[in-house]
């Protein structure tokens, strides 16, 4: 996980490439896959949802990054639902993070006690790396599905919603333009 410190003149600095970053720079990170956690120098308290929130702001003033009815339904109804999500998938991950670290140390005794070679050991971790790729690639689709579910039921149009009434559009201008172009 890639550290950030924030310092009290509010400049970030990053603790892996020893360097001063941008919030920019912080957001070209996360979409690249990085994880981040920034800590306040001073405190040592994790702002990161702090500043995530604040590079969404900032993309917002950019131009519209969340349609205006979902931000309007999130703030009637509140961080609950979020956190709803957040602690079930939190919940998640522990637990599968558990599991692994019992079987890692369980795969370790076998090798130990030499009951398994250790490329024996070594293919049975990368299988259960591998298993592991693929639960978190299942749940990340199910938080995908509950959110769009959610978005659904706010009634905030898909993306496909949106290039379908462009493509509808598209196709009104044209006749508009033959039927203009025929008087």
């Amino acid at each position: 996980m890639r550290q950030i410190k924030k310092y009290a003149n509010r400049k970030l600095y990053d603790m892996e490439e020893k360097r001063y970053i941008s919030l920019r720079g912080i957001a070209a990170l996360v979409r690249e896959g990085e994880d981040v956690q920034v800590l306040d120098n001073e405190t040592g308290d994790d702002i990161t949802s702090l500043i995530l929130s604040q590079i969404l702001r900032e993309q917002e003033r950019a131009g519209s990054l969340l349609p205006r009815p979902l931000l309007t339904a999130l703030i009637r109804r509140g961080s609950g639902g979020l956190a709803h999500l957040r602690g079930s998938l939190q919940s998640s991950l522990q637990a599968l993070k558990t599991l692994e670290d019992d079987l890692d140390q369980r795969i370790e005794a076998l090798a130990q006690r030499g009951e398994i070679s250790l490329s024996e050991a070594q293919e049975l971790r990368e299988e259960m790396a591998a298993r592991a790729r693929k639960s978190q690639a299942e749940a990340e689709e199910r938080i995908l599905e509950e959110i769009e579910g959610s978005l659904a039921r706010l009634g905030v149009p898909t993306n496909r919603d949106v290039e379908a009434l462009h493509d509808r559009l598209g196709e009104i201008e044209a006749k508009v333009d033959s039927l203009l172009s025929t008087e």
